[in-house]
């Protein structure tokens, strides 16, 4: 399946007013769909994925730091890091979409 049209699935299961976690874990699975394209690099494990492109200092700062407050763990009240987190998955898809598009 494209990986665009597995995004576009992802996007389209997420429903008004949805658990803020549920939301999250989407928001994951559409960074780590576009990050597999990226680095030519089919996984199951979006999170690992995403905590190794942490470490990729070739990223732009707001791709790098959109990751971040994906990846980062809720704290003591059970908030996360990601105000938007559909908005942050979104900065890494559009990224990605650049690069390859670059690429032809």
């Amino acid at each position: 399946m494209n990986w665009l049209l597995q995004i576009e699935t992802e996007l389209q299961r997420i429903q008004p007013n949805e658990n803020p976690g549920r939301t999250r874990t989407t928001a994951r699975r559409i960074a780590g769909i576009a990050l597999q394209q990226f680095y030519n690099k089919p996984t199951e494990d979006f999170l690992r994925l995403l905590q190794s492109a942490l470490r990729d200092a070739s990223l732009p700062n707001n791709v790098g730091l959109a990751i971040e407050r994906l990846t980062t763990r809720l704290n003591a009240h059970f908030h996360s890091l990601s105000v938007d987190p559909i908005n942050d998955a979104m900065i890494v898809v559009d990224f990605v979409k650049m690069q390859l598009k670059n690429e032809k």
